[in-house]
């Protein structure tokens, strides 16, 4: 979901009554706070992205202190009274040493610890997250420096601190020195490359702006960033058609949405402008491989290799090639070609292993490496790098072991093969034969550090080994064979289905993260954040509706689960939104019974949403049923008292059935409601004093 669309809440109000006829206006105060010193807040966050003058810091931090205490003692809205001292922090920790620094950050802790809010930091880090989706730019950005300083998940903090950046200055460019720290902490980071390719383009820095969507683009299969890239590319090879490498990198971006024709023309193109570029041609090659197009690849990679004859990748090229066309023999000639010439390769190993895997064993595989070279005899060494290669590339756990025991048989004191072979037996659930081979490793090498932590591990209960090997793959990132560990373990208990879960959200497989959920939930129905997980994967599915039901369950559960509560609000705020211009494209046509139905709906899902009640109630007036849309003016006033322009448009109504008394009230309490509105203001003033002379 776009971060425009996550911010349409409070920009709904003035798109839709802006259109409305008679009463257009009186969404212009439609901001995203409410209650005590709102309009104050949201006049002081806009001189803010103006200029950041210390008066009118000084003003907004006292004014947020001011409405955390409103919220606190008068609202009992200690989620709100903590984003309001949130936003003040984030002006005062650029002075940690100071008092009000200091007090105030107190006045957090206590209100946290008051309410019994989860503050640790993955909590932090959500909240952080969903303040941002509420454009609550301040108290996000404070919760994500704090997040930075203690080294949390700090690519993504300044990834988030670049768009906050975006969202409240003027120039762009501000937000550049986050995004390039963000990928300088995590360089495979596409998104943040992205954000940078688009601001210096917007800059004009078409050149240097070219280069970041090529690196994004090489990264990632995001649709939004391909057809984006798409764009610009088109553009780029418009403005300069002659650049050969431009050509590549739009067929790059086509090839990756699946369109090969496409690919294949453009790829076609930049050969043509750069004959000699023989890496484009392999990249052809592939192209013409993956279409099936094996003879026309394998003409590709023989032209390449005429006049590149030590190109190891177009040698590995024209060996699948070969192999796909069942040219067997040929196949693996290419790749011992390619081994004479560089004995190291691992694409050439691992290419002639798949020639026989299966078919034959791994000593026929090793001795047709390298068939000129009699003397080669394989050693320890060989023979555990070549298990692990096999491992990474293919998993296969057959061939693997047999050529780690060679490693070892080779050479007893190989502490790298023991400890690798033990890694495969404790993924396979072989408890018995990971435990002897320790033993036979501690007695060979008693010394080795290593090799002793597993020794000693081997003590504990097989639950717990298990689990701390999952946790030590989580800590790398090894999602799947975390999964492996989590599995072995009998009976599960609801928090290893939930570790299960996430590790499978983090491969976004969100089917099957969905279904361990669903069984920790089984074993344990009462966790809050295991619903709240849920909710995340619902929403990764597009499933906002099952979303909310999960969120309003985590809440049920934990009333003060402030991370569900913040994202429920803004999942309802959608659901309104969408709602609300169905209702008003009915309403522009003047299809008023349609628009009804869909206000009816919204005011049936969502009885606490002041906004609904005060739309309806345009939509009645047009009908013309006065009373009606009155009704909805003061529910909307009554569930948001600083809804002013309610008052407004029900004097409005009044005046339409001949109640001018009332009218000359509600007329009153717009006034007095600090509106901001001039033409409305000088409007219901002079109503105030014709009506006033008439009635006073």
């Amino acid at each position: 979901m776009s971060m425009e669309k996550r911010l349409l809440i409070p920009l709904i109000c003035t798109t839709f009554m802006l259109q409305l006829g008679a009463n257009a206006q009186v969404a212009t105060t439609c901001t995203p706070k409410s209650g005590f010193g709102a309009e104050k807040i949201y006049s002081l966050e806009q001189q803010l992205r103006q200029n950041e003058d210390p008066e009118t810091i000084k003003k907004y931090i006292n004014t947020q202190k001011r409405r955390s205490t409103f919220f606190k003692i008068f609202k009992r809205d200690n989620i709100e009274a903590c984003d309001n001292l949130r936003s003040a922090l984030y002006f005062l920790r650029k002075n940690k040493n100071s008092e009000e620094y200091k007090k105030t950050l107190e006045k957090l802790n206590k209100l946290i610890e008051k309410s019994n809010f989860q503050n640790d930091d993955p909590n932090r880090f959500e909240i952080a997250k969903n303040l941002f989706l509420e454009g609550n730019y301040y108290a996000s950005a404070y919760e994500f420096e704090e997040l930075i300083e203690k080294d949390y998940q700090s690519a993504v903090c300044y990834e988030y601190l670049g768009d906050i950046e975006q969202k409240i200055n003027k120039d762009i460019s501000c937000a550049l020195p986050f995004y390039k720290k963000s990928i300088e902490l995590m360089p495979n980071n596409a998104s943040a490359l992205f954000k940078i390719a688009t601001i210096l383009n917007e800059m004009n820095k078409i050149d240097l702006a070219l280069e970041y969507y090529t690196r994004a683009i090489n990264l990632t299969d995001d649709p939004e960033i391909l057809k984006k890239g798409i764009s610009v590319f088109t553009k780029a090879v418009r403005r300069k058609p002659k650049n050969a490498n431009l050509y590549e990198i739009l067929g790059t971006t086509y090839e990756k949405t699946g369109d090969y024709k496409k690919t294949y023309e453009l790829y076609q193109r930049a050969i043509y402008l750069n004959p000699k570029d023989i890496f484009l041609k392999y990249r052809l090659g592939g192209l013409l491989y993956e279409t099936k197009q094996y003879p026309q690849a394998t003409r590709i990679y023989d032209n390449i290799l005429r006049d590149n004859l030590y190109e190891s990748q177009i040698r590995a090229g024209k060996a699948k090639s070969l192999l796909a066309l069942g040219q067997t023999n040929a196949a693996l000639k290419e790749y011992q070609v390619i081994l004479a010439i560089y004995p190291e390769s691992k694409q050439a190993k691992y290419g002639i292993y798949e020639i026989f895997k299966d078919k034959k064993d791994p000593d026929f595989i090793i001795d047709n490496f390298y068939p000129l070279n009699e003397d080669f005899k394989p050693s320890s060494v060989f023979y555990a790098e070549f298990a692990e290669l096999i491992t990474s590339l293919d998993g296969s756990n057959k061939d693997a072991i047999y050529l780690y025991k060679k490693a070892i048989e080779k050479d007893p004191k190989n502490a790298n093969a023991y400890l690798k072979l033990y890694e495969i037996y404790e993924l396979k659930g072989e408890d018995s034969l990971a435990a002897d081979l320790i033993k036979k490793a501690h007695k060979e090498l008693p010394k080795n550090e290593e090799i002793s932590k597993v020794f000693f591990y081997l003590n504990k209960s097989t639950d717990t080994k298990k689990d701390e090997l999952a946790l030590n793959y989580l800590k790398k990132s090894e999602w799947a064979k975390a999964i492996k560990m989590y599995e072995q373990i009998e009976p599960k208990t609801s928090q290893v289905y939930v570790a299960i879960a996430n590790c499978y959200k983090y491969l976004k497989n969100y089917n099957k993260a969905v279904e361990n959920y669903k069984k920790a939930l089984e074993l344990d129905a009462t966790q809050s954040d295991t619903y709240y997980s849920l909710a995340l994967v619902y929403l990764e599915q597009k499933s906002p509706k099952l979303a909310q039901s999960m969120l309003l369950k985590a809440i049920e559960l934990d009333p003060r689960n402030v991370k569900a509560i913040k994202l429920s609000n803004y999942l309802r705020g959608q659901v309104v939104t969408e709602l609300l211009n169905e209702a008003y494209t009915y309403y522009d046509k003047k299809q008023y019974e349609k628009a009804l139905n869909v206000a009816n709906e919204a005011a049936k899902r969502y009885p606490q949403d002041a906004q609904v009640y005060y739309y309806r109630g345009i939509i009645l007036e047009a009908m013309q049923m006065y009373p009606q849309a009155i009704k909805d003016y003061k529910m909307a006033v009554k569930l948001n008292r600083t809804f002013s322009l309610g008052y407004y448009s029900m004097a409005k109504a009044y005046e339409k059935i001949g109640k001018e008394r009332d009218a000359l009230e509600a007329y009153e309490k717009y006034l007095s409601g600090n509106p901001k509105e001039e033409e409305l203001i000088k409007e219901a003033e002079q109503k105030v004093i014709q009506l006033g002379e008439k009635y006073y």
